[in-house]
């Protein structure tokens, strides 16, 4: 680490070099931004080179992992890669003034979208954003459904993902939406999700390093998820994945986008919704277990959600984490020691095969979607 005192000295070094520095010239100034000369593009010119650069990212792929977009500003569906975005005065970018869930497309059939609204809807009341398609929200609601699944339908994937956005939307560049539109946005992409069972590595990060969010946007599902991937990349530096948020007073709260549970002697445990996000996983798998897991002969005999404290995570036989409706991760080490006994425990797989078997086989929470 740098000595706070050598960096002040290189600052003044710096701004005296500056001062001494003689001023260029209009003439080399000129010079200078003819070499720098940006092109004023058309729309055809801007499109080719969106094209270019996106292949570019994507290692000269000729798709993208978003296979369709909905647009409430144009009320239509886009699926051509370049084409597929937002007005830059839209207040999601300008000022992070936006909420979003998603839900999962699983065997061409749209799984668990009704629970998803609902959640999408209290964040609404809680930021404050207007509804796009007329004031109820069982108009809004019905609206959303057929979006999302013609949305899906037009993507052309029987699985995947889906993203939808609900923005104070385009307008103006100041502070307050007024005179906004507000808009939805629904998009569908490629999921690298899996039947397939994996444990990862990974870390605690203490909210002194990463700090959690203020329980509005801990509670509502916002835009802005700076702390979440600050709390990821700092779990990752540490050979972790999601990362476990731990407060100060030495509770457990969450990952960057999973909530996190244990097992302790056939109890299965997870923190409370007290400043963290009420997960849709973490409530499914929960239910599931209820369902199936718990009894006198099966791999549990209680299921709690209680206070969890850092020490737990250590002692505990399973550690895993719940996120995107079908995934479960167990967790083999902890701040690099072993967890458990190292493998994938029976409470984890048993989860994974009945939330897999729930999104692809169940019927209760699915809307079949029919492609020409």
């Amino acid at each position: 680490m740098v000595c706070p005192q050598v960096l002040r000295s290189v600052a003044f070094r710096s701004i005296a070099v500056l001062t001494r520095a003689p001023f260029p010239s209009s003439g080399a100034m000129a010079s200078a931004g003819e070499k720098r000369k940006l092109a004023v593009l058309d729309r055809e010119s801007f499109l080719e080179k969106s094209k270019a650069a996106r292949q570019k990212r994507s290692s000269g792929a000729a798709g993208h992992f978003i296979k369709a977009m909905y647009s409430s500003l144009v009320d239509g569906i886009i699926t051509d890669p370049e084409l597929m975005a937002l007005p830059i005065d839209d207040h999601a970018i300008i000022r992070g003034h936006a909420i979003f869930d998603t839900c999962t497309l699983a065997g061409g059939r749209v799984f668990r979208l009704g629970i998803h609204l609902d959640r999408l809807f209290k964040s609404a009341k809680l930021g404050r954003l207007k509804l796009p398609f007329g004031l109820s929200e069982d108009e809004n609601r019905s609206r959303m459904t057929e979006i999302v699944c013609q949305t899906c339908v037009a993507s052309g994937l029987r699985d995947g993902g889906v993203r939808f956005f609900l923005t104070a939307g385009p307008g103006n560049y100041g502070f307050t939406p007024a005179g906004c539109e507000p808009a939805f946005y629904c998009t569908v992409l490629e999921s690298s999700k899996s039947e397939d069972l994996k444990a990862i590595g990974e870390a605690t990060v203490p909210a002194s390093e990463v700090p959690m969010k203020p329980t509005l946007l801990a509670t509502l599902k916002s835009n802005n998820y700076l702390l979440n991937c600050l709390l990821a990349m700092s779990a990752q530096e540490r050979g972790g994945c999601y990362g476990i948020n731990i407060r100060d007073d030495g509770t457990v709260a969450e990952g960057c986008v999973a909530n996190c549970a244990i097992v302790v002697d056939k109890v299965f445990i997870t923190p409370p919704f007290d400043g963290i996000l009420a997960g849709t996983t973490v409530r499914k798998a929960m239910d599931l277990a209820t369902k199936h897991l718990v009894g006198e002969t099966k791999v549990l005999r209680e299921i709690r959600q209680e206070t969890m404290r850092k020490e737990q995570l250590f002692s505990a036989q399973e550690v895993m984490m719940l996120s995107g409706d079908l995934g479960v991760s167990p967790v083999s080490t902890l701040d690099g020691q072993q967890v458990g006994n190292g493998e994938v425990g029976p409470v984890a797989r048993e989860l994974k095969r009945l939330i897999w078997e729930d999104a692809y086989d169940g019927k209760e929470e699915h809307i079949q979607l029919f492609y020409s």
